[in-house]
C-alpha cells in the first residue's frame, strides 16, 4: 500500500494536485543541491563521447540563503503583550531553538516553493482516571517537513487549514512511516489522527502505536502547522496549495551563470596546448598492448582517417581568455540578482570568490520592495507556528503564554540606519508629530500595551528619584536653617 492511496481512501486525498506539481519540484530541488542534468555532458575527442561534469555556483542554495538571511536574523523580534508572557516565550524560544527552525523553513521554503512546520506534545500522561491528563512532563516539539511529506487535503486562496504529514523514523534498524492528519471537527476544533506503518521496501503496512494518541483533540481552532511558502504568484498552477521558489522564473539565468563559471574553471585546461593525432596513433603501441593515448584524455583529438603522414601529429595553443569571461559571469550574475528580486549588482564575482552587497540600500530600491512583499506573506506563516506551540505548551504543558497582540518586527537595518531612524523618530517626538508610546512601538518593537507601561514604570521612577532629590533638598535646608541659628545665638 502507498501512502496516496491510504490518504485517498480514508481522507479524501486528491493526488492530482500534488502530482502536477511533482516535476517541477525534482528540477527546483535538483538546482537547490546543485546536481542537475544539465551539469552532466560530454566532450567527443574525435574517437568517443568522454563524460563531463559541469563546475557550478550553485547559485540557488546562494539565492535561498541569503533571502532566508535577509528576511529572519538574530535582529528580529517577537513580542509578546506583557512581560510574564514574554520571559515564558523566551524561555520557549530558547529550548526549540525557534530562530533557526524559522531561518530553516525560510530557506528551505524559498528553494523547493513550500515546507511546512508540525507542532506536536510528548511525555503527556493519561491518568488512571481516563479523563485527565497529567502534563507536568509534557514537552513540545516542531519539525519542519519538506515538499515530499506534505498532503494537503483542504485549502482556499488564503490558507490550508486542513492537511497531513509524514516523516520516516527507524526503531531498532526497522524503517517506519509516520502519518498525522490534521482536521477539524464539527465544533470547529483541530482534531490531529495518528498513524504508523512499516515500510518493507516501500510497501507500508499499518501497526498499532504504543505510545502516541491515535486520537488526539487538541480543543481549539489553533492550528498546530504553519505553510511556508513565498508571496510570489503561482504562474505555472493556479488555485494550488504550493508555492514556487524565488528562482523559479530564473533556471535560464541559473544555467547562464553555471556556462560562465564552467568557463572560467575550464580556461587553462582548455586553452593548454592540444594536440591532434592520427586515428592509428591511437591504435596498440609495439606488441605490449597498451594504449598510446589515454582515450579519456581531452587535450588529445583524433584526426579523421585519410590524414597524410605529415599531419601524424600536430599540437595548437591559445591564449587565456579569463578576463573577458570573468566579465560575462558578472553580467549574468548580475541579471540573476535582479530576476530574483535583488536588483543589480547585487553579486560580483572577482574571478576567486564571490561576494553580496552589503551597504545599506535604498527604501525605493527592487530588494526593498520584494523584501517587504515577502514579509506579508511570511509574518503570518510565523504567527501559526509562534501560536501553535504558545497554545501546545501552555493547554498541555507549563507555559502560561498570552499571544493576544503579538507583533512580528523584521529587521530593517539592511534597509535603513536603525541610528538615524530613533534620533529622528526623538525628533517626531519632541514636535509633537508622534507620541512616547509611537516611538516604542517603532523603534523597540514592542506592542501598545508594553509601551504604554514602559513609559509608566520610567515615568514612576522619575517621580520616586525627584521625591529623594526633594527630599534631600529639604533636609540641607533644614540643617541650614539650624546652622544659621545657632550661629546667630553664638554671637
Amino acid at each position: 500500500m502507498k501512502l496516496e492511496k491510504f490518504l485517498q481512501d480514508n481522507y479524501n486525498y486528491n493526488p492530482e494536485i500534488k502530482d502536477q506539481v511533482q516535476s517541477y519540484y525534482e528540477t527546483w530541488k535538483s538546482w537547490y543541491q546543485g546536481d542537475t542534468k544539465f551539469h552532466h555532458y560530454f566532450i567527443y575527442n574525435g574517437k568517443n563521447k568522454i563524460p563531463q561534469t559541469r563546475y557550478t555556483m550553485n547559485m540557488a542554495k546562494q539565492i535561498s540563503e541569503d533571502w532566508s538571511d535577509i528576511l529572519w536574523s538574530e535582529k528580529c523580534k517577537i513580542s509578546m503583550t506583557n512581560d510574564n508572557s514574554q520571559d515564558q516565550f523566551d524561555d520557549l524560544t530558547n529550548k526549540l531553538d525557534l530562530y533557526t527552525v524559522i531561518n530553516q523553513a525560510l530557506e528551505k521554503s524559498g528553494a523547493l516553493g513550500t515546507v511546512a512546520t508540525v507542532t506536536s506534545v510528548y511525555d503527556i500522561i493519561q491518568n488512571e482516571d481516563a479523563m485527565t491528563l497529567d502534563v507536568s512532563e509534557a514537552k513540545t516539539r516542531v519539525d519542519i517537513v519538506d515538499f515530499d511529506w506534505i498532503f494537503p487535503l483542504t485549502w482556499n486562496n488564503k490558507e490550508v487549514t486542513e492537511c497531513a504529514f509524514g516523516s520516516v523514523e527507524y526503531i531498532k534498524g526497522q524503517k517506519y512511516v509516520v502519518l498525522s492528519v490534521h482536521k477539524l471537527n464539527d465544533q470547529g476544533n483541530y482534531v490531529i489522527y495518528n498513524h504508523l506503518f512499516r515500510d518493507n521496501n516501500q510497501t507500508l503496512t499499518e501497526v498499532e502505536m504504543d505510545d502516541t494518541a491515535k486520537e488526539f483533540d487538541t480543543m481549539s481552532n489553533v492550528k498546530w502547522f504553519s505553510i511556508f511558502k513565498p508571496l510570489l504568484t503561482n504562474n505555472l498552477f493556479s488555485n494550488s496549495p504550493f508555492g514556487i521558489p524565488h528562482f523559479a522564473n530564473a533556471i535560464d539565468n541559473l544555467k547562464a551563470v553555471d556556462l560562465c563559471f564552467d568557463a572560467i574553471k575550464n580556461e587553462i585546461n582548455d586553452g593548454r596546448k592540444r594536440i591532434f593525432a592520427r586515428a592509428d596513433m591511437f591504435n596498440y603501441d609495439d606488441g605490449k598492448q597498451k594504449l598510446v593515448f589515454d582515450p579519456n584524455d581531452t587535450s588529445i583529438y583524433q584526426l579523421p582517417n585519410g590524414a597524410s603522414k605529415d599531419d601524424l601529429i600536430q599540437s595548437d595553443s591559445d591564449t587565456l581568455r579569463t578576463d573577458s569571461q570573468i566579465g560575462a559571469l558578472n553580467t549574468e550574475l548580475n541579471l540573476l540578482g535582479n530576476q530574483v528580486g535583488f536588483g543589480e549588482n547585487h553579486y560580483h564575482f572577482d574571478g576567486t570568490n564571490l561576494s553580496t552587497a552589503t551597504a545599506v540600500i535604498s527604501s525605493n530600491s527592487k530588494l526593498f520592495r520584494r523584501k517587504k512583499k515577502l514579509e506579508i506573506g511570511y509574518e503570518s506563516s510565523i504567527y501559526d507556528l509562534v501560536n501553535a506551540i504558545c497554545y501546545a505548551s501552555s493547554k498541555f504543558g507549563q507555559y502560561n503564554i498570552d499571544t493576544a497582540d503579538m507583533v512580528i518586527q523584521f529587521d530593517d537595518s539592511i534597509i535603513e540606519d536603525k541610528e538615524a531612524e530613533s534620533a529622528r523618530a526623538k525628533g517626531e517626538v519632541t514636535l509633537g508629530l508622534i507620541s512616547k508610546v509611537e516611538y516604542r512601538m517603532r523603534i523597540f518593537g514592542e506592542t501598545e500595551e508594553i509601551a504604554k507601561q514602559k513609559i509608566a514604570d520610567i515615568q514612576e521612577e522619575t517621580l520616586d528619584i525627584q521625591d529623594m532629590l526633594g527630599l534631600n533638598e529639604e533636609e540641607e535646608n533644614q540643617d541650614n536653617q539650624q546652622n544659621d541659628n545657632k550661629n546667630g545665638g553664638e554671637q
